[in-house]
C-alpha cells in the first residue's frame, strides 16, 4: 500500500448542496446567466483534467463510464462479488469523489497526488467485470490499460 500522505481517508466527508430554492428565487435573466456560467464551468473543468496529469482525463472517463452503467449500489454488489471488502469499496468511492472534486488525481492544494486505497488487482477485477466493460469491453479495457498503472504510481 502507498504512504498515507497519498491516500484519501475513508471517513472524508461528502456534502450535497441543494440549490433549488435559491435558483427559484432568481429572475429568468439570472437563471439563464447561472445556466451559461455552469456550462462554462463544466467545459472549463474538462480542460483542468488535461492540465492536472497525463492520466487524469482517462481516469475521469473510466469512472464516468462505470457510474453511468451502474449506480453506486449496483457497483457495490459487483465489487463485493469480486472480492472487495466494504472498506475497500468505500476507499474506491472516496477515490472517485476525490477525482471528481479535484478534477484529477492531485489534491487541489499543494500538488500532492492521491492513489486508490485498495489493491490494484482488485480494482482491475471490478472495472473489467463491470457492466460498463460488458457494454463496451474494448473501450473500458483500453482506458484501464492506459491509466491503471499511473493511478497507483
Amino acid at each position: 500500500m502507498a504512504d498515507t500522505q497519498y491516500i484519501l481517508p475513508n471517513d472524508i466527508g461528502v456534502s450535497s448542496l441543494d440549490c433549488r430554492e435559491a435558483f427559484r428565487l432568481l429572475s429568468p435573466t439570472e437563471r439563464l446567466y447561472a445556466h451559461h456560467l455552469s456550462r462554462a464551468a463544466w467545459y472549463g473543468g474538462l480542460a483542468v483534467l488535461l492540465q492536472t496529469s497525463p492520466e487524469a482525463p482517462y481516469i475521469y472517463a473510466l469512472l464516468s463510464r462505470l457510474f453511468r452503467a451502474q449506480d453506486p449500489d449496483q457497483l457495490r454488489q459487483h465489487a463485493l462479488a469480486e472480492g472487495l471488502t466494504e472498506e475497500e469499496y468505500q476507499a474506491f468511492l472516496v477515490y472517485a469523489a476525490g477525482v471528481y472534486s479535484n478534477m484529477g488525481n492531485y489534491k487541489s492544494f499543494g500538488d500532492t497526488k492521491f492513489v486508490p486505497n485498495l489493491p490494484k488487482d482488485k480494482l482491475g477485477r471490478v472495472i473489467l467485470g463491470s457492466k460498463a466493460a460488458q457494454q463496451r469491453p474494448e473501450e473500458v479495457r483500453d482506458l484501464w490499460q492506459t491509466c491503471g498503472d499511473l493511478m497507483f504510481s
